[in-house]
């Protein structure tokens, strides 16, 4: 049986909803039928994978797999995918260093099929992990399907504590903060960065942003935004501006409206 999650608003009224039932509500998601199905058989073919061409080519896998980097959507980019595990992270010049999407240079490092033996082999904790971060981004996408601002906000806590345990400098967590779409989207809007911020130099996105964190939030310290009253805190904030933009656009939209049913006919 299948589950849909009970998201009543969006806002911060339906954040605080969904963080009151977030516990028992993401337990009857992981006990439904597909989720379950899911984990069980990738526990099942973990062991066996050897190669890229075995995640590939196993689309129930590969499913779990993207799904734990958040990357659901390439699934049918199996071409692309394949290159990305086949070349791994340990050159410089493979397809995962290059992009400015960090997700995939996770997904190279943990599943990197260019040294023997393949990264996955030697982690002990990989299959239990991945397994739970698949979980919880099927979940996110599912309330995603609700409204895409809960999804963002649910998986913020959680990004952001791979995002500071995978850097050693404040200036690299800040450049991955940039290149991890979900989170630079909460920061973005959270600090009041127009749409036109994208558009600049990445070295000057780098400045500005920590430029903006220190007005906004009293500092750009990467490990104290981490902890969870400051992760709540920008969340929150987050959630307030989208709720502001709606406001203002359904304005807008409306006097927009009225003025045109204003104007005199045509002659």
């Amino acid at each position: 049986m299948s589950f849909e999650p009970f998201v009543p608003t969006g806002g911060l009224s339906g954040w605080v909803t969904l963080r009151a039932t977030l516990t028992s509500q993401k337990a009857a998601f992981n006990r439904s039928q597909p989720i379950q199905s899911d984990t069980e058989y990738f526990f099942s073919k973990f062991g066996a994978i050897e190669s890229a061409e075995d995640v590939v080519n196993d689309r129930r896998t590969l499913r779990v797999i993207l799904g734990a980097y958040g990357l659901s959507e390439d699934i049918d980019n199996r071409f692309f995918i394949k290159k990305i595990l086949t070349e791994g992270v340990a050159s410089q010049s493979s397809l995962a260093n290059k992009l400015s999407d960090r997700r995939y240079r996770a997904l190279a490092r943990d599943f990197d099929f260019s040294v023997n033996p393949p990264a996955h082999k030697t982690q002990l904790n990989l299959v239990t992990d991945t397994a739970s971060r698949y979980r919880d981004k099927a979940f996110e996408i599912k309330v995603g399907e609700q409204s895409a601002d809960m999804r963002l906000a649910l998986g913020f806590a959680g990004e952001m504590r791979t995002l500071v345990n995978s850097t050693k400098t404040n200036p690299a967590a800040w450049f991955q903060v940039l290149g991890t779409p979900p989170v630079r989207k909460v920061f973005q809007t959270a600090l009041g960065l127009p749409d036109a911020f994208s558009q600049l130099d990445v070295d000057d996105q780098h400045k500005r942003i920590q430029d903006q964190a220190e007005r906004v939030f009293g500092t750009s310290d990467m490990l104290k935004l981490s902890l969870a009253p400051n992760v709540e805190n920008i969340t929150r904030r987050f959630l307030i501006m989208r709720e502001v933009a709606s406001v203002s656009q359904s304005s807008s939209l409306q006097t927009a409206l009225v003025l045109l049913q204003s104007r005199p006919p045509s002659l």
